[in-house]
């Protein structure tokens, strides 16, 4: 049995050719974009081999392969790269049904603490745009502020002392990952491993990992620019009915600044507007 998973596999491996699919699409063969459809569908082809049918199928750009791909955001699986490609070709074909797939994409990356698919998907909010997608990043804005705001809290300097001060719910697993500090895991403290399989020592106390937040904050700032006026009325409510930080409530005023700039000044049509 195992053997004849093991010859199926080879001859999936062998016998797709993925460029050549696209190019017999591209001649005029519209079926090879069914066998593209099935390739990234089937998790026991070669990952690799649906990597690059995803990407073909933002390449072709039809909305048939909109289905699959939203498909393959819900996969259990802790590789990303090809969560990646499904991401940018939905970007690249423009379909905004995928917004509500791509959100609770979102969800689950925070359980990871999956910086790349974040950063992933929220530029292709951005190029599908409409009022949910607005309503995401505006959530991922108000999301990243607490985080701001929450760090600036933990490392605020004593009032007498000016030392900096550390309070006890700093120690929880985000804040312990995203600032360095052990993750323990299954592993009590006392438990944790000071010695690398290497034979290095190990001080994980001081192990600095690198915060991602202040780059998808970015991210979900350009890409709520992007998706223009449609943006508007969602950061008006925000601003009207959400308790903010000043630091954010100032940049949305911002952002609806530029998405809704002053009208023009009215042309003059009284006796002093006429050409002399």
């Amino acid at each position: 049995m195992m053997l004849l998973s093991l010859l199926a596999g080879l001859c999936l491996a062998g016998c797709t050719n993925v460029a050549q699919m696209q190019q017999k699409y591209e001649a005029g063969d519209h079926r090879q974009l069914d066998n593209l459809v099935e390739i990234v569908a089937r998790p026991d082809y070669p990952y690799a081999t649906r990597k690059n049918a995803a990407r073909a199928l933002g390449q072709i750009g039809d909305r048939k392969a909109v289905p699959v791909l939203i498909g393959v955001l819900g996969e259990y699986d802790q590789r990303t790269t090809l969560k990646v490609e499904a991401l940018k070709s939905l970007g690249a074909i423009g379909d905004p049904s995928a917004v509500e797939s791509i959100g609770r994409l979102l969800d689950r990356s925070l359980e990871q603490a999956d910086a790349d698919l974040r950063l992933a998907a929220l530029p292709v909010l951005g190029q599908l745009g409409g009022a949910p997608a607005a309503a995401i990043l505006l959530r991922a804005l108000r999301y990243y502020d607490l985080l701001k705001m929450r760090d600036e809290y933990n490392q605020r300097r004593g009032v007498f002392s000016g030392e900096e001060q550390r309070l006890l719910f700093e120690a929880d697993s985000l804040a312990a990952g995203r600032r360095g500090g052990p993750v323990m895991g299954m592993f009590g403290e006392d438990q944790m491993p000071t010695t690398s399989m290497f034979g290095t020592d190990m001080n994980l106390g001081t192990l600095q990992m690198p915060d991602p937040t202040p780059e998808e904050r970015a991210q979900a700032r350009a890409a709520l620019l992007q998706v223009g006026p449609p943006a508007a009325p969602a950061i008006v409510e925000c601003l009207a009915t959400q308790e903010i930080s000043p630091g954010l409530r100032q940049d949305l005023e911002a952002l609806l600044a530029q998405l809704q700039p002053a009208d023009p000044a009215p042309a003059q049509t009284g006796p002093d507007s006429a050409p002399r």
